[in-house]
């Protein structure tokens, strides 16, 4: 069996428990049991602001070539999570004072860029779950704040499936299958790290 088609089962089973654990934190969690409150909605965008903004900008330094899902702009999930912070009451000015992630993952390499990346297109998919959830008790609203979850709405599948290829596309030698797969689960353990460490609140 080819590395290409190896590599997403081998990214989706080596992550498991890093993906498990992410989905045990206070915010996750509150979402399921349905207790989340707007407060703690607007501190969890934060965290992921704080995290996925620097993560995105070195994807730039990696990745200069227009069309690809590194630097694609349809995907550039800062945009979306700053859209929603804006219409929670915060401004531009707020923004640039909120705390960012300086324990990065590694991201010297194309091969690294895309194992992140499975990470964050990844949650899109789970996003689309997370929606609905939200959607029947808290005033959520994809065009207001409810953007950065709601991720490509109804053309998620499709996203996800791009992605895959170009994914599958890079991932053509061992050594770039073993950089992705360092990169993803170490990407999993730096957000769970800083989604649950405490944060000033967001104002």
């Amino acid at each position: 069996m080819t590395t290409a088609s190896t590599i997403l089962n081998r990214l989706k089973d080596e992550t498991a428990p890093m993906h498990e654990q992410i989905e045990e934190n206070e915010y996750a969690t509150a979402i399921m049991n349905n207790h989340l409150t707007m407060d703690q909605y607007k501190a969890y965008l934060v965290k992921f602001y704080g995290f996925i903004k620097p993560v995105e900008e070195r994807f730039t330094a990696v990745e200069q070539s227009a069309g690809s899902a590194l630097t694609d702009p349809s995907r550039n999930k800062t945009a979306w999570l700053e859209h929603d912070l804006i219409g929670l009451g915060l401004d531009r000015a707020s923004l640039d004072t909120l705390p960012q992630c300086d324990t990065l993952p590694d991201l010297s390499t194309r091969a690294k860029a895309f194992g992140c990346l499975y990470v964050l297109e990844g949650s899109t998919l789970g996003g689309q779950m997370i929606t609905k959830k939200l959607s029947q008790y808290l005033p959520i609203d994809p065009a207001e704040n409810g953007r950065y979850f709601n991720s490509y709405g109804a053309d998620t599948r499709e996203r996800w499936q791009g992605f895959r290829q170009e994914l599958l596309a890079e991932a053509d030698s061992a050594d770039k299958e073993a950089q992705m797969i360092e990169a993803a689960r170490e990407t999993f353990v730096l957000l769970d790290r800083w989604i649950t460490d405490t944060l000033p609140p967001a104002h």
